[in-house]
């Protein structure tokens, strides 16, 4: 694969023996004042798709680099004045000066080119960036992912994600509207593309901002995908359904339909090919948050192979999954718009796994083999609303809100071993069986009210939300000690009910004291109210409750946050300072006993700086603190037991933890030569962190509790730089990252510092003419240093290095072959164990019916039947390396169906040319 990267560089730049020139030239006004932001772009005369491109500067000079020879079209064109076309031959015979050029804001007879439908790939309007989608090609059968990867200055990694200008996009709009879930890849990888008419990229300001016209320095990178007038008011969409070897299938279904008022779409889908149907970002919305995702009861965090999640990652064990979503919104007027939503999925994986840990204590250390067998069953819903109100110019009301139902089931086998020194210490056998049953909701609404006077505005917001959740589990464990020769036969129940209600809400006003200043006054409060109770017994035993397991247990959580703030705001700059005080009363009973009171005072400095240092170039820093009060789960002092050999007890004296985050971010983009560098550096410091403390036993089983340590430290840096290489065609991209982590825990009542560095590195390249070629390739490593002062021979380093390559061809309108390779090599000093994963796919698809209405595809998967699921981590005091099933070799043909496809009125471009 190495010499077949270096065969592609070298493909590359043969092609840069081709002879090219740099062209430039002037583009002024009718009074011939130099004009900035024109596009200069060279235009293929037989589609008028965009071949090379070029920004004019303060001087109104621009430079087109690196033309290779052929004829093509310049075109001038800027918002307002009449475009213009001029006939071009490359190489210019006599010099690459093309002269001066003089743009009219009255349409004049230019008696050089007559254009009908004339195509203006790019054009900057204020803060937008603004692109044709006409203007680049792309296969039949695209979505509006696959345009986004041509435009110039937009980049689309392999999982999808967006980053325009060298900033992420986290939001993706279709007509001005939100689209189906606040997730972009909802949009881009189901919208098509010829029905997108232009591409509008800007820094979108917040909601509140935009009413209020104060700005409050939120700024999401944002893309509107606008569509055509002919496709809104049509059903869009396909169908498709594939069959495939070893029994593969998949089937799935779109259909949109856009008017000026509403907007409709439907999705759905089912596969067994490890295809999961909607977002990380939707689930975790689903589910509350973060932190409501802990299971109430024992620790026991599910990773993300159990969520029904498409992270765009490897995903783990054998998957049949399906999910299905509508989405409504009606916008009567600008500025008045509800929106409901429903998302289902589910899924059901099979999923085996090794699972290998060296432990770590003061002297000695131990390693646990786990073998696992399990099957999850997991049904989901949700319904979402979101409305935006506003009754008159001086009001504006927000409101949104989730319900959602969740269903799971799980069977597990499992054998674990634990040996020290070669020698066998303890085994157990394991079948559990869970089922949790939830149901979620918040919502959340805001008032803003603007003044007459020097109060500018009035806020007030109010924040609910409630779960309820059951979770039974069934064991039977086996568990044997060989030091002492003791077996131990357990077979019991638990069943947890866990309640939960949280309420808030705040008001606050905005007064304007001389210029661009501002003071903002503050008051918040709020309150947690959960319940955790817990039976457990015997199973199949009558009345086997055992009380000092089966505990009713308590915890509320009352605050009060008064705060003040001084802003500064300016087109240029954006500065605030703040400072909040926040008062806690934490009270947590047990078994009908007294509550025990605790109470807190913080103070809750910030800062935040926003700074233009001139068009595309940006500086901003932020610090910030927060208070995280612990959880029930975390609370609750009685012993949970369902892996015997690593009993987990909460911790009733938890405090509150304190954090503080400081981070700074660079960002430059250069529209002249689509250069773009991005840089971030982020350090955070927790007082009071929650943390493990662990004590292992003679016979190698593990007792853990968690504890308030002193602090925890964590520092991020990273850079990321992409620039055109025009000699060779190439967009050359790079990332490098620092990540650094400084914890504490106990293992044995010792203290036991932790040290995690990882450094990253990535590269890729792709070709910038994608005409009939779209490829890119590169590769990326990530080398992890772990030290634990508890014993210095533990020191670790593992590492994880990759290349790929992806290739697409489209030799004719009616033809599309893609090809996909990527390597993965899994490596740690401690294991004999070196892996290397390669991952081949293949697809050739052909296009047919009126207006390619139809495609057949063939695709071939895993075509060296090679894939793994390998991960590595280190953490606490161990090291930990876990390999899983997943889907192997398939081959599936698969047929697609348009819904609608429009040929003409846009999809040809009449130019004629009568020569200048």
């Amino acid at each position: 694969m190495k010499h077949a990267l270096t065969l592609l560089l070298l493909l590359f730049a043969t092609v840069a023996v081709a002879q090219r020139q740099t062209l430039m030239g002037n583009v002024f006004d009718e009074k011939t004042a130099p004009m900035e932001f024109v596009s200069a772009a060279l235009l293929n005369p037989q589609d008028s798709t965009l071949a090379f491109f070029g920004i004019t500067g303060k001087d109104g000079s621009f430079v087109i680099k690196d033309v290779s020879s052929g004829d093509y079209l310049l075109q001038l064109s800027f918002v307002g004045y009449q475009t213009q076309f001029h006939r071009l031959q490359v190489p210019l015979m006599n010099q690459n000066n093309l002269g001066d050029f003089v743009l009219q804001p009255q349409a004049v007879n230019l008696h050089e080119v007559q254009v009908n439908a004339e195509r203006i790939p790019l054009q900057i309007k204020g803060d937008t960036v603004e692109y044709n989608a006409n203007a680049f090609k792309t296969s039949p059968d695209a979505n509006a992912e696959d345009l986004l990867k041509k435009l110039p200055g937009v980049q689309v990694d392999q999982a999808g994600n967006i980053k325009a200008q060298g900033e992420d996009v986290n939001n993706v709009l279709v007509d001005g509207k939100e689209f189906f879930s606040s997730d972009p890849k909802v949009a881009t990888k189901n919208l098509p593309a010829d029905a997108i008419d232009k591409v509008q990229v800007f820094d979108k300001k917040s909601d509140e901002s935009e009413f209020t016209g104060i700005d409050d320095g939120e700024r999401n990178k944002t893309i509107n995908l606008l569509l055509k007038d002919d496709k809104k008011s049509a059903w869009l969409g396909d169908v498709q359904a594939g069959v495939g070897t070893d029994n593969h299938y998949m089937v799935n279904a779109k259909a949109y339909r856009f008017t000026q008022t509403d907007q409709f779409a439907a999705l759905g889908m089912l596969n067994n090919i490890n295809q999961f149907g909607f977002s990380f970002s939707d689930y975790v919305d689903f589910n509350g948050g973060i932190q409501s995702m802990m299971q109430g009861g024992g620790f026991r965090i599910e990773s993300s192979d159990d969520m029904p999640v498409d992270f765009g990652q490897q995903i783990n064990g054998l998957i049949t999954s399906a999910a299905g979503g509508l989405n409504f919104t009606h916008e009567a007027k600008p500025g008045n718009r509800i929106n409901l939503s429903y998302l289902g999925n589910g899924y059901d994986k099979d999923l085996i796994q090794n699972t290998l840990t060296e432990n770590f204590a003061s002297d000695y250390s131990f390693v646990t083999n786990d073998e696992s067998d399990q099957n999850t069953k997991n049904l989901s819903n949700r319904i979402n609303f979101n409305l935006r109100n506003r009754p008159d110019s001086m009001q504006s009301i927000f409101a949104n809100g989730t319900v959602g139902l969740i269903n799971s089931k799980r069977s597990s086998s499992s054998y674990t071993e634990t040996s020290s020194a070669d020698s066998l210490t303890n085994a157990l056998t394991s079948e559990t069986y869970d089922r949790s049953n939830g149901l979620k909701g918040n919502a959340s609404a805001s008032y803003i009210l603007k003044g007459r006077n020097s109060w500018k505005t009035f806020k007030g917001d109010v924040n609910v939300s409630a779960k309820t959740t059951l979770t039974e589990t069934d064991w039977n464990n086996l568990t044997q000690f060989f030091d002492t020769g003791e077996i131990i036969d357990d077979n019991q129940y638990q069943n947890d009910r866990n309640y939960q209600f949280d309420l808030s809400g705040g008001i606050s006003a905005n007064k304007k004291l001389k210029e661009a200043y501002y003071f903002e006054p503050s008051l918040r409060a709020g309150g947690v109210y959960e319940v955790l109770n817990r039976e457990q017994g015997f199973a199949d035993v009558e009345n086997s409750k055992i009380d000092s397991l089966s505990p009713d247990f308590s915890r509320s959580n009352q605050w009060l946050r008064p705060g003040v703030a001084l802003k500064h705001s300016t087109k240029e700059t954006i500065w605030r300072v703040a400072l909040a005080a926040e008062g806690i009363s934490l009270q947590n009973a047990l078994n009908e006993t007294e509550p025990a009171h605790e109470n807190y005072l913080f103070l809750l400095p910030g800062l935040s700086l926003e700074k233009t240092i001139r068009r595309g170039m940006n500086l901003n820093g932020y610090y910030e603190t927060e208070v995280n009060a612990p959880s029930a789960s975390q609370l609750l002092p009685v012993a949970n037991a369902v892996n015997p050999l690593e009993v987990f007890t909460g911790n009733i004296n938890l405090k509150p933890e304190y954090s503080h985050r400081l981070g700074f971010h660079y960002s430059w983009f250069d529209q002249f030569s689509f250069t773009s560098l991005f840089t971030g550096f982020n350090l955070s410091y927790t007082k009071d962190k929650i943390n493990f403390s662990k004590t292992i036993h003679d016979d190698l089983s593990q007792s853990l509790t968690l504890v308030n340590v002193p602090d925890d430290y964590t520092a991020g840096f990273n850079v990321e730089f992409s620039t055109p290489i025009r000699p060779v065609h190439l967009n050359f991209r790079v990332g490098f990252g620092e990540d650094y982590n400084k914890g504490i825990n106990y293992v044995n009542g010792d203290e036991n510092h932790i040290s995690s560095f990882t450094h990253s590195l990535n590269v890729s390249f792709d070709n910038r003419k994608k005409d009939k070629f779209d490829i890119t390739f590169g590769g990326s490593i990530a080398l992890t240093n772990a030290a634990y002062s508890i014993d210095d021979g533990s020191d670790s380093r593992y590492f994880d290095w990759s290349y790929f390559t992806e290739i697409h061809y489209t030799p004719a309108k009616q033809w599309h072959v893609s090809f996909n390779a990527d390597v993965n090599h899994y490596g740690a000093e401690g294991y004999d164990l070196n892996t290397i994963v390669p991952l081949l796919q293949a697809e050739v698809v052909r296009y047919f019916l009126k207006s390619n209405r139809a495609a057949i595809s063939l695709k071939g998967f895993d075509l060296l039947n090679k894939n793994s699921g390998i991960t590595q981590a280190s953490e606490y005091n161990y090291l930990q390396r876990t390999e899983s099933n997943t889907i192997g070799r398939y081959f599936m043909l698969s047929f697609k169906y348009r819904l609608n496809k429009f040929s003409g009125g846009g999809d040809t471009v009449d130019i004629k040319v009568n020569g200048r």
